[in-house]
């Protein structure tokens, strides 16, 4: 019995397994086809995100290779939008981006404001990659004064008429003192050219010495500086003082102290009455090859005759003790004080008219960059070195320095041009100007004027 209902229900069984339909297997395909779509695109915008932070990557590093900046602008303009976030700025801008860069990134002609904000917060130490100006947008006009020739004027030599100036002032008066002075004055107000002292050149090192010792109020020293070199220096002898000695005998005579008269004591022409004389002699010489520029003589003569050559009254009968100030009313009303001035201003004349035939020195200014701020370069000397406003100077990177084995001495250098300096403000010791060239210079590089 049991048997017969074992069997029944294992009949029952199979008879259900065979009426339940079967289902069919998923195909792989099918069961992976929506998590294969969500891979995909995963790998897509995968795909699409390395690149771009490869691109920008390599950006940064042209930067911090100090690549020319055009060559920067083109790979961001190459590599279409790029979308930095705030921390790609900061490693922008610390790799050294420019405001162009940031431009360029942000897709619009100014710096985006969350560049501007980032670059705001960081250093100001960091400098910028590039600091290139176009020198043609910055105003700059030379100081008039620059286009000047420099001329240095030499005492006058007067030893030939020694005996006749002793007869005239009645005591040795240094007429080539007082020529120097007046001439000097002259031109000075004609303003051709700019002048240099020479007669009291010690006196004047002098002063910058002892403005270099403690022994001074500092702000009212005087500042050691280099003495500016002349292009030509005047130089002359005069050869005339009174009447001309070549074609009149003069009968000096012996001057009675204290009795100079209406005219000038013994001093006469023969008893005619004649003008008085000035010639001097000159020579215009360039100073640096020793060339004699021009030669000749210059004639002055009083617009008054007199029968003497006298002074007129001329130091109120101080005879041999007479003080001349060449310069006074006193002296120049006199018939030889007309000649006197008329030979100065004619020799004047004379030199402002050889001013084109003088060679202009430019001075040869070599120094180093002290400081980048910015797009500004701070050069190691100034009006102290012969700087002058819109000066221009080349920049070089020094390649080599060739010693001298014994000693160690720098011989020379090997340099390789990076680009040009125009000088904008000058002070004593340097110059502040802007750069441009092929790469950006550095702190240390050499500068040498060139105009």
């Amino acid at each position: 019995m049991r048997s017969q209902l074992a069997l029944i229900l294992v009949l029952s069984v199979i008879s259900l397994s065979a009426q339940t339909p079967t289902v069919p297997a998923v195909p792989p395909a099918a069961k992976t086809s929506a998590p294969q779509s969500a891979v995909k695109t995963a790998a897509a915008v995968k795909t699409v995100a390395k690149p771009v932070q490869s691109q920008l990557g390599k950006i940064i590093q042209m930067i911090e290779l100090k690549l020319p900046e055009a060559a920067v602008l083109n790979a961001i303009k190459g590599a279409g939008k790029l979308n930095p976030s705030p921390d790609d700025y900061i490693r922008l801008k610390q790799a050294g981006a420019s405001d162009a860069v940031f431009a360029a990134l942000s897709g619009s002609p100014s710096p985006s404001p969350a560049a501007s904000a980032v670059a705001a917060k960081l250093p100001a130490r960091i400098v910028e990659s590039s600091i290139n100006t176009d020198f043609s947008t910055l105003a700059c006009t030379k100081p008039s004064s620059s286009a000047k020739r420099v001329i240095a004027i030499d005492e006058f030599d007067f030893g030939t008429v020694r005996t006749a100036v002793a007869a005239i002032f009645g005591t040795q008066v240094d007429v080539g003192k007082g020529i120097l002075a007046l001439l000097t004055k002259r031109l000075a107000e004609d303003g051709k050219y700019r002048i240099v002292e020479r007669k009291n050149l010690q006196k004047v090192l002098s002063e910058q010495d002892l403005g270099a010792s403690n022994r001074v109020k500092q702000g009212t020293n005087a500042k050691i500086g280099r003495v500016q070199g002349a292009d030509a220096i005047l130089m002359g002898t005069i050869t005339v003082f009174g009447n001309d000695t070549r074609s009149n005998s003069v009968n000096t005579g012996a001057v009675t102290r204290g009795k100079l008269g209406g005219i000038l004591g013994n001093v006469n022409v023969g008893g005619r009455s004649d003008k008085a004389i000035v010639e001097i002699s000159y020579r215009l010489i360039d100073a640096e090859s020793s060339e004699v520029i021009a030669v000749g003589e210059a004639r002055g003569e009083s617009k008054r005759k007199s029968s003497g050559i006298g002074l007129a009254g001329y130091g109120n009968g101080s005879g041999g003790n007479l003080g001349v100030n060449m310069s006074s009313s006193n002296f120049l009303e006199t018939v030889i004080g007309e000649a006197t001035v008329d030979s100065v201003t004619k020799l004047a004349a004379i030199a402002n008219s050889k001013e084109q035939s003088i060679a202009r020195r430019t001075s040869e200014v070599e120094a180093k960059i002290a400081e980048i701020a910015g797009n500004k370069v701070y050069l190691a000397a100034g009006s102290n070195d012969g700087v002058q406003q819109c000066d221009r100077f080349e920049i070089s990177r020094v390649i080599k320095e060739i010693k001298d084995p014994s000693t160690g001495e720098v011989l020379d250098l090997q340099i390789e041009k990076v680009g040009e300096l125009m000088v904008m403000e000058v002070r004593d010791k340097i110059s502040i100007a802007y750069f441009n060239g092929s790469s950006n210079p550095k702190v240390g590089y050499v500068a040498k004027k060139i105009n």
